[in-house]
């Protein structure tokens, strides 16, 4: 996510809400900064269990829920899940009208604050906290509880709002709340593969099982020996779920297996800005998502959007609510785990380059005129007045 100039976010009336996550602004949670700032009607204060990168996101109250002071420390140790008695005061004191948790096994936590406070409550799910956790038997009753007690719970599409419902949330109680991009801010620009040069492909996100990093690596060494000259830039690093390391090992293996390590860089998460820098040079986003072994699947990958957002055109796959992204365009989509069928996009668009041009526009437009963060957070607001009134 870019830095936005002060100034840029509308104003907003004195309608206060709490806004509950686990930190702010992570890495691969930068789409929640903007989810946020371009809230219309309401003020949202952010309260998450760790602050992060706030000089590249300075807009926005936020506060980490336990200060670092030995009262604190001692509460953290032997409070459970009760907020910390000067977090509490000072909460109730900014009276928020509403109270949204992010994160399903988060909002499962959120309970007591929620009963504290008295307010509506809005609980959102994006990905793992539904396919993964929904799947452990430990965490059946907490989500009951949750589901039992809060106001509305969003979906970030379909397909997970069908899973939400086989979990036990009411029907009548889930939204569909897809994420929104900020189309016009972002640079965008037709990929032209010009004479002589090679098709350049990108992939950014977690080294996890879910990205289906290894598919796109055999796509690449599979189009590669049909012919077609590429690099591809794997941008990302292994996280804190357990086997990250492995998928990361895993994918370095495979390259030196595969012999295509000599156009292959590898580079760590980088800052939203020179993340843009390199797709602005690349040609086609690759995106090849799957079902792990353990469940845990995407949610609707944000970086997919924000780079079809930039006219990028995209390879990604049928997974989970990516054709809810995709929309009437979800024919470009390939299956899961099917690195020749990653091979052929790749091939299609090295014989015919006018491709990237098209498809570019084509889910730049999609983005435009369905994601956009405007019409993303009017809807957010329109979920909060409805609940309030």
């Amino acid at each position: 996510m870019r830095r936005p100039e002060r100034g840029q976010r509308p104003l907003a009336s004195p309608v206060n809400t709490l806004q509950r996550c686990p930190e702010f602004v992570g890495r691969t949670m930068n789409w929640l900064y903007d989810h946020l700032r371009f809230l219309p009607r309401y003020t949202p204060t952010v309260l998450c269990d760790t602050l992060m990168n706030r000089g590249e996101f300075p807009e926005l109250d936020a506060r980490a829920i336990y200060p670092r002071s030995i009262g604190s420390r001692i509460w953290s140790r032997l409070g459970g899940t009760r907020l910390y008695p000067p977090d509490r005061i000072r909460i109730k004191r900014s009276a928020p009208r509403v109270l949204h948790s992010h994160f399903g096994d988060l909002a499962a936590g959120d309970i007591q604050l929620a009963q504290a406070l008295g307010v509506p409550w809005v609980a959102s799910f994006y990905g793992a906290d539904v396919y993964q956790l929904g799947r452990r038997d430990e965490w059946r009753e907490p989500y009951a509880a949750l589901f039992r007690s809060v106001t509305k719970v969003l979906a970030l599409g379909p397909a997970m709002a069908a899973t939400l419902e086989k979990l036990g949330c009411p029907r009548p109680k889930i939204r569909i709340h897809p994420l929104g991009v900020d189309v016009e801010e972002l640079p965008s620009a037709p990929r032209k593969l010009r004479t002589g040069e090679p098709l350049r492909l990108l992939f950014a996100g977690t080294f996890r099982e879910k990205k289906g990093i290894e598919y796109v690596v055999e796509g690449a060494a599979r189009a590669r020996r049909s012919g077609v000259r590429l690099e591809l830039q794997l941008v990302g690093n292994p996280l804190g779920k357990a086997r990250d390391r492995e998928t990361e090992e895993g994918v370095s293996r495979l390259i030196g297996q595969l012999g295509i390590g000599d156009v292959v860089s590898r580079h760590a998460f980088l800052p939203f800005t020179e993340l843009i820098e390199r797709a602005m040079r690349a040609h086609v986003f690759v995106a090849p998502s799957v079902t792990a072994a353990d469940g845990d699947a995407e949610g609707t990958p944000f970086v997919l959007q924000q780079m079809m957002a930039t006219g990028m055109p995209v390879i990604a796959t049928e997974h989970s609510d990516i054709p809810f992204l995709l929309g009437d365009l979800s024919p470009m989509l390939v299956p899961e785990r099917d690195a020749c069928a990653i091979a052929d996009r790749i091939q299609r668009f090295w014989k015919d380059p006018e491709a990237l041009v098209t498809e570019g526009a084509l889910v730049r437009r999609r983005m435009r005129e369905h994601f956009d963060i405007r019409q993303c957070a009017e809807r957010l607001a329109q979920v909060y007045d409805e609940i309030l009134n």
